[in-house]
Parts: structure tokens; sequence; C-alpha cells
């Protein structure tokens, strides 16, 4: 089913308010889904919004908390989330990063228990609008949720934490590689579950140590573990999402304890550098520039040609800005299930969605 994103908006905004966010928090959240599903990552789009809303009604999310400043010198700035929405402390902590390292020439920011953070490409594209170069590394411990097996090994015992870096150019859209250190993010896994489909790769290994593309063998019952992309190489960086995302923050990452599917907590640091600063002028857009199309000049049998991290996100918004964005039909029952749950009629949330109202 394809829906404009206006539409999508508005129902996950109602949906926000409903379950007790205010119009600043809805706001804010609703537009993150959405052009996460505009950018081509449906992972981390409106399939969450039923999630989100479940667990404000089971109590693990809390619409409206603000974050708690634990520290702050003139370059650093520790946040304790409360389990707050996690889109909107990543937005308040970027713009509070972006103000430091304007200050400063660069300043690091740590966020600690809040919902799930979203697409982190997104606060690093904020950061790029302000000039700035950054560096992410998040995680999401809490007992019982490891995801992933270390290279060598065949259980859960890591979690799938993204890593991303963004690099502004003036006038141009920026460098913005967003990934995570499993073979597939774990929201990935979830959609292929919701659409019964396969995953791009055997990447799971089941409880039987067999490896397989089935998204439900690695929630069982009993469970499988993801593997990390690139063997050694993504396993070490995944290791370093939990020394920095969740040890570095404050958080921890502690996963001892039976695989469970609660509410992910997410922590995260971020590094702002204000290129500015450095004195290059426009020296260095001009470099990144040049840098890039000499990348793009290699030989592709693909249509698009070679892509620079961070287009794929860009010509995905250009597209379904105009012809939609698709939801399966799982995704969207959940959607009209979690309205019901507050209040809003499926005959309504079909107005909403499908341009009746």
């Amino acid at each position: 089913m394809l829906f404009s994103s206006d539409r999508l908006k508005d129902l996950s905004r109602l949906l926000f308010l409903k379950s007790g966010s205010d119009e600043r928090e809805a706001d804010i959240v609703s537009n993150h889904v959405v052009d996460a599903c505009l950018s081509g990552h449906d992972s981390h789009g409106v399939i969450r919004v039923a999630a989100y809303v479940n667990a404000v009604k089971k109590g693990e999310l809390f619409p409206n908390r603000p974050a708690t400043t634990m520290l702050e010198t003139d370059s650093l700035l520790v946040l304790e989330s409360n389990h707050g929405y996690g889109q909107v402390v990543a937005h308040d902590a970027t713009d509070a990063g972006i103000a430091k390292a304007r200050k400063s020439g660069i300043a690091m920011v740590t966020v600690r228990e809040a919902g799930h953070f979203g697409r982190l490409g997104a606060w690093a594209e904020r950061a790029a609008e302000a000039g700035q170069a950054t560096i992410y590394f998040a995680n999401s411990a809490r007992p019982g949720g490891a995801q992933l097996a270390p290279f060598g090994g065949s259980d859960r015992r890591l979690n799938s934490g993204p890593v991303c870096l963004g690099m502004p150019v003036e006038g141009k859209d920026p460098v913005i590689l967003d990934i995570s250190t499993a073979s597939v993010a774990m929201g990935k896994v979830r959609l292929a579950r919701n659409r019964g489909t396969p995953l791009r790769e055997a990447c799971v290994v089941d409880a039987n140590g067999k490896l397989t593309d089935d998204p439900n063998a690695l929630y069982g019952p009993p469970p499988g573990a993801l593997l990390p992309f690139g063997g050694h190489k993504g396993s070490g960086l995944c290791i370093f999402t939990d020394l920095f995302g969740g040890i570095l923050s404050g958080a921890g990452a502690n996963y001892r304890g039976e695989p469970c599917e609660w509410y992910p907590h997410n922590n995260m640091v971020a590094i702002h550098i204000d290129v500015a600063q450095l004195g290059y002028g426009h020296g260095l857009t001009q470099q990144v520039m040049d840098y890039a199309e000499w990348i793009k000049e290699s030989p592709s049998p693909n249509p698009e040609g070679v892509l620079m991290p961070g287009e794929f996100e860009v010509l995905n918004r250009k597209k379904r800005r105009e012809t939609g964005i698709e939801l399966d039909e799982k995704t969207w029952e959940q959607l009209l299930e979690a309205g019901e749950a507050f209040g809003v009629p499926r005959e309504e949330a079909k107005r909403i969605a499908f341009g009746n109202a």
C-alpha cells in the first residue's frame, strides 16, 4: 500500500498525541519516522510507531520526559534521558553539540537511557547543516538484550550498535555514513519478518547453529543470533559501540540474562567538529567535492553509478516524495491496532492516511 509522506506524518503525529506526547514531541518524532521512510530506511520509519506507543502503554517509554544534565562544561555535555523519546533527546543533544562546538571548536555529547534514537544519520545531517563534522557511536544495552554473536562465537553477546560519520559540504548535500555493525540492521530483520521475506543474506545463526536467511530464526523459540558484518572487523567495531556508546556514556554494556524483547534503551556518544574553525575556508569543501568526483568517476554497471555515502538517502527522498511510501500489510495493521488502543477508530485512521479526512 502506498501513502503520501504528509498523510503518514499526520497519522503518526495523531498517535503520538493520543498516547500522551505534547505538540513539540509529536512533531519531532513523526517528522523523524516519516523522513526515515523517505530516505529509504523503512526499518527506522513508520514501522516503529506502533512499537513506540505500545512501549508508552507498558510504561517502558515516557512521553514529555526531559533529559537531566549530569555534567556540563564548555565542550562536554552528559545527558540522562530518563527513558524519554530518543528522537527528542537526540534532537536537543545535537543542537547542544552544535552550540558547544561552535564555541570551542570541538565538543562531545553523551546520552544514556533514552528511547530509540531512530536513524542516526538524521542527526549527522542536522549537524552538517550547521557546518559540523560528526562521529557517533550508539548501543542498546539491557539485560537479556544481546542480539549479535561475536566473531568466533555462536550465541548472543553484543548489540547491533550503529556507527555514523558526517561531513558537511557547503552548498551541497553532506557525506553521511550511517551503518549498523550487524550484517543486517535489527530493524530490517523486523521488516523482513513483517513482510514474510528472507534476509538479503544468510546472516542468522539459529538455535541449532545453522546459518540461515530466515528472519524468524533470530526470534525463535529458541532464539538465534545475528552475525556482525565483515567478520572480525565488524565484530571489533561493534565492541566499540558498546565501549564508546555504552560504557563511555555511563550507561554500560550489560547483556547478561535470558534473551528478551524489551523496549530498547539507547545510549550514544556524539563528537562535533566545527570545520570552519580549522582555518581551511572554502578549501575544505572544494577538496571534499574534488575527492567525491574522483570516487564517482569509477566505471560502474549501475545506472546511478558510484554513490557517495548519503546519496542513497538523497535519491530515495526525491523518488518517494513523488511516488509515495509503501507499507506492508502487517505494519499497516499494527498502526491500526495501536490507534484503536489509544482511541483512534480504524475508519478515522484510514481517512487520515488515505486523504479522505
